[in-house]
Parts: C-alpha cells; sequence; structure tokens
C-alpha cells in the first residue's frame, strides 16, 4: 500500500512515521508551489476556496509518484472542507486515476481499523503492537516540533540575529524528521530549549503581540500566508497561531483537547453561536482571548469565497470594537501577491506600534 495525504505546514512529519510505523509505504508531494497551484486551480470549481485547490494539487503530485491509496479527513458539516475528499477523489478519477481512499471520520472508525489489520495480516496481536508503536512515536514527534515552534517564535523578536532562530528551527525540524527514537526525541526537547536559550537577546524587554486566527489551512501553511510568522518575527512581533499542524491533528483528527475548544466557543457565543465551518466561531473566541490576555493585535486570515470565514467578519469586527483590539483580516486565493499582502500586514504593524506608544 503506497499512501498519500495532503500537504499542510509540518503535518506530514507527524502523519508520516505514523502511518510508516504502521505498516504502508508513504508518499509525500513536494511541498506547495505556484505549480501545484496552477494545477489545482485548473481543475477545481472555480468560486471553490484556495485550500481545495492547494490540496487538489498536492494530491494529483502524490498520484504521478505512485500513490494507490488516498487518505483525506471528512464529514457532513456545512463548510466545503468536508466534501473535499469525495469531490477531489471524483476529479482523480476523471482524469484516469486509479487509487484507492480511505475517509478519516467518526462513522468510519470500523474500516479504519479494518485497514490497519490488513496491514498487519490480519493479526489482531501484531495490529495492536504497531498502533501502539506508532502513535507513541507520532506523539513524541508532534511535541518535539510544538516545542521547537513555540521557542521559535517567542524568542525570534527578541534575537540579536532572527536569522540564527531561523538556523536553529530548520536544523531541529530535521533532526525530528529523522529520528524514529523516542528517547532521542525527549533528548532533542530538552537540546531545543538549551541551545534557544543561548540566542543572544537584543535587550528588548517587550515587544509586539499578535494572535493569528482564521481558517485551518490559511493559519497553519506558510506557503498560502507567506510565512507570515518569520516575516513578522524578523520585524520584532511575537506572532502566535491558534492552531499548528501537530495541534490540527488533534483538534480535528482525534477531537482532542475538547475542554479548550468548548471554553473558546463560549466567549464567542454572544457574537457568534453556531459554528458552520472555516474556524468561524472559534477564530471569534480567539479574538476575545487575545485581548483578555494582553495581545496588540489580531490578524485574520482567510480564503477568499470561504462562506464561514466571510460571513463571520461583521462579528470578529464587533468584538474587535467591543473588545478594543484591532483586527485586520485578509482574504487570499491564488491570485494574491507577496508584496500586497506584506504591505497591507506591515501597515497594521506601524498602527500596532503607534498605538502602543500613545498609550504610555
Amino acid at each position: 500500500m503506497k499512501v498519500a495525504f495532503p500537504y499542510m505546514g509540518d503535518i506530514q512529519l507527524v502523519l508520516e512515521p505514523i502511518l510508516r510505523k504502521l505498516g504502508a509505504e508513504v508518499i509525500i508531494p513536494p511541498e506547495p508551489n505556484r505549480e501545484t497551484v496552477a494545477i489545482g486551480a485548473r481543475l477545481a470549481p472555480e468560486t471553490i476556496c484556495l485550500p481545495f485547490k492547494v490540496t487538489l494539487g498536492n494530491i494529483l503530485r502524490a498520484l504521478e509518484l505512485g500513490a494507490d491509496t488516498l487518505v483525506f479527513v471528512s464529514g457532513s458539516w456545512s463548510c466545503r472542507f468536508g466534501y473535499y475528499g469525495r469531490l477531489q477523489a471524483d476529479i482523480c478519477q476523471d482524469l484516469g486515476y486509479r487509487f484507492r481512499w480511505l475517509e478519516l471520520r467518526r462513522d468510519r472508525v470500523g474500516e479504519i481499523v479494518k485497514e490497519v489489520f490488513q496491514l498487519s495480516g490480519g493479526m489482531p496481536a501484531r495490529a495492536l503492537v504497531r498502533s501502539v508503536r506508532a502513535f507513541r512515536l507520532g506523539w513524541f514527534k508532534a511535541t518535539a516540533l510544538e516545542k521547537t515552534g513555540e521557542l521559535f517564535r517567542q524568542v525570534m523578536p527578541v534575537a540579536v540575529e532572527p536569522a540564527e532562530c531561523i538556523r536553529l528551527r530548520k536544523a531541529f525540524v530535521q533532526e525530528i524528521k529523522q529520528t524514529d527514537d523516542v528517547r532521542k526525541l525527549v533528548e532533542l526537547r530538552r537540546m531545543v530549549k538549551e541551545e534557544f536559550s543561548r540566542v543572544q537577546r537584543n535587550g528588548r524587554k517587550e515587544c509586539l503581540r499578535v494572535k493569528l486566527i482564521g481558517e485551518s489551512y490559511c493559519t497553519i501553511e506558510p506557503f498560502v500566508n507567506f510565512d507570515i510568522i518569520t516575516r513578522l518575527g524578523e520585524m520584532g512581533v511575537w506572532v502566535e497561531p491558534f492552531l499548528t499542524g501537530p495541534r490540527w491533528l488533534g483538534f480535528h483528527g482525534f477531537r482532542l483537547n475538547r475542554q479548550e475548544v468548548w471554553q473558546v466557543q463560549q466567549l464567542a457565543k454572544d457574537y457568534w453561536r453556531y459554528c458552520v465551518g472555516g474556524e468561524d466561531a472559534n477564530s471569534v473566541g480567539h479574538l476575545i482571548m487575545a485581548a483578555q490576555s494582553g495581545y496588540d493585535g489580531v490578524i485574520h486570515i482567510h480564503p477568499f469565497a470561504c462562506m464561514p470565514s466571510t460571513v463571520v467578519q461583521p462579528a470578529l469586527f464587533a468584538a474587535s470594537r467591543d473588545y478594543n483590539i484591532p483586527l485586520l483580516s485578509i482574504s487570499v486565493d491564488e491570485h494574491t501577491g507577496e508584496t500586497g499582502f506584506l504591505t497591507r500586514v506591515e501597515a497594521f504593524i506601524s498602527l500596532l506600534e503607534r498605538r502602543r506608544r500613545n498609550k504610555l
């Protein structure tokens, strides 16, 4: 079995070892680029969102590399994300590709368990041992990646040489990728703390803090958001995304941290009562949480033509006004240019800096 799944941030660094340890051969498509977007945009329905187009291009590249099984997160809810897998599978089949596809959804747990058994030759004991080892390895890889990303975001804005933080993150991510030893991953987490603690600081006592919210893919995938976390870190701004690649797996894939989700949506209920997709209620709740935690501003990134992300904007701006926290909302599609995108972000940061000075 040659399994592939869409590329999103560093999610493949967690999913690949899990699937490999379960007994599958994993095909990872190249990182998203303009060619990937062009492929997806040419074949996708005209008004569908950018994440669909990028992931469709990813899937087609994986099929060209020999994948014979596609894995999708799927469901039946208002947001079109729940139907990505089915529609993308139809498009690929119409192009002549032949493959199996597996939907990861709560009502298909039996099918998923059956696939794991088949990968283990139909032997329950072997399947159980492989599953424990696979998910244990995935968990430790995820926590190592989370710690690396957390320290990178915190240290970079106050580093004398931001490039040193970029170098450290790349080095540790590469080591995490190549390591299948749980004990070494624990050691890597300790080393990450030590190495970032040695980065020379510029003496700045406080830096601007910005919360990044919006649709999951746009928040997590650096290609889509023009690596906004790194760009603002170089400008001395600490950016905290409400969701990262490894956390997305727990949040959407395994439904972990339900208490946190409930808390956020309780905060949002005065402005947005029903979650219909696109991280709408979560965006409102995290904006309010950012205001309560003393953040200087919030950046909301969402796909053009995403219905939930579009209709929730009046609620976001109402919460921004009521909680007195500036909000920048940006929509992106395949035509969005890096220069225009970053110009808007830089202007927003200038506004936040002036606002902080006026408070002093």
